[in-house]
């Protein structure tokens, strides 16, 4: 497991182990949607509070799946709030020790996830008591459903009061999330405004990825971003192959789609050309470089519609209709990077 004594951008340069984790997540979400996973994997019995794994102590380094190192000394923070990574098993909630789940999220998703924050901010991320795979693909028990999400976001809560008591010390930070990690985080956000107005002035931009999220969900309190410079907004998309199926994300309201490629939201089409850098889910395995110019973006009704990539390993796990989504972040990669850059030093002059 990644030791939250080690700052992540010392922990990506010591250890190559991503590829097992790649396999595990690559096989896992291809399948699933699929009825013999669903069947061995969704809850059948009622959510009981009582019965949920032990909630986590975040004055304990062991809660943490990143913490920075004394090596690490940037002008900013990011809070990260990952996707689900518990994948197996028949419970509502992952306990916060289950080592599978931690494998997935320290040797997948931070290293392709978090780590574009590496350069540019001290990176923080809470283990969580997330809702299961199965726990979200459950359909008849929707009180359960939400009971699960409920003490998920929970934790999440009071992971975020801890760091701002206990590691901001007054610094600017970004909020970032991936899928189930972005349905806690739009809880967060009005929050942190309404709990922590002082350090809400400090939050640089949330970049609020993988799921459905409405301008509605945030106004007043946060706009969305329409620059790449914009700082207090947010940013939001779910990358679909042009002309997929879009269904799933636009059942769930009416989503906003920033560009990662220009940062805009106003239609464009943004091709190859302007893509900075991809990484496959395979990053880690090989001294593997992010591969530039893989596929253009152009938002359109919300949806991030996306060129089919040019180079091949970028389809190890794609949903059905065509949906990117395990690739929301590593398709843009070193544009996600270039632009926290480019917020940080935004913010910072307007200080």
């Amino acid at each position: 497991m990644l030791m939250p004594r080690q700052g992540l951008t010392h922990f990506l340069l010591r250890h190559r182990t991503g590829f097992t984790v790649a396999l595990i997540t690559a096989v896992g979400l291809s399948v699933m949607a699929g009825p013999l996973l669903g069947y061995f994997t969704v809850p059948n019995q009622l959510f009981s509070a009582g019965s949920a794994p032990t909630a986590p102590d975040y004055a304990l380094e062991k809660n943490w799946a990143a913490l920075p190192g004394g090596e690490e000394d940037h002008p900013v923070d990011v809070f990260y709030v990952y996707p689900t990574s518990y994948l197996l098993g028949r419970n509502w909630n992952a306990d916060t020790e289950d080592a599978l789940a931690n494998f997935i999220t320290d040797h997948g998703v931070l290293t392709q996830q978090a780590s574009v924050f590496a350069g540019s901010a001290r990176i923080f991320v809470p283990r969580y008591r997330q809702v299961s795979q199965g726990g979200q693909m459950q359909t008849t028990m929707p009180q359960q459903k939400a009971q699960a999400l409920a003490l998920a976001y929970h934790d999440v809560q009071r992971a975020f009061d801890y760091y701002l008591q206990h590691h901001n010390h007054g610094r600017p930070f970004f909020l970032a999330s991936h899928s189930q990690g972005t349905t806690h985080a739009l809880k967060l956000v009005p929050y942190l405004f309404s709990h922590h107005p002082h350090a809400s002035r400090r939050l640089i931009a949330a970049y609020l990825v993988g799921n459905t999220v409405s301008e509605t969900d945030l106004l007043p309190v946060l706009p969305v971003c329409n620059t790449a410079r914009a700082t207090g907004c947010f940013v939001s998309w779910n990358s679909v192959l042009r002309g997929g199926d879009a269904g799933h994300w636009l059942a769930k309201g009416d989503p906003v789609c920033v560009n990662p490629l220009s940062w805009r939201r106003d239609g464009q089409r943004v091709y190859p050309e302007q893509n900075l850098g991809s990484i496959k889910l395979t990053h880690g395995m090989f001294d593997e470089h992010p591969q530039a110019g893989v596929t253009g973006a152009q938002c359109i009704d919300g949806i991030l519609r996306i060129d089919q990539p040019k180079q091949g390993g970028y389809n190890l796990a794609v949903f059905a209709g065509g949906s990117y989504h395990a690739y929301d972040y590593n398709l843009f990669y070193l544009n996600i990077r270039e632009n926290v850059r480019q917020r940080t030093q935004a913010f910072i002059r307007r200080e």
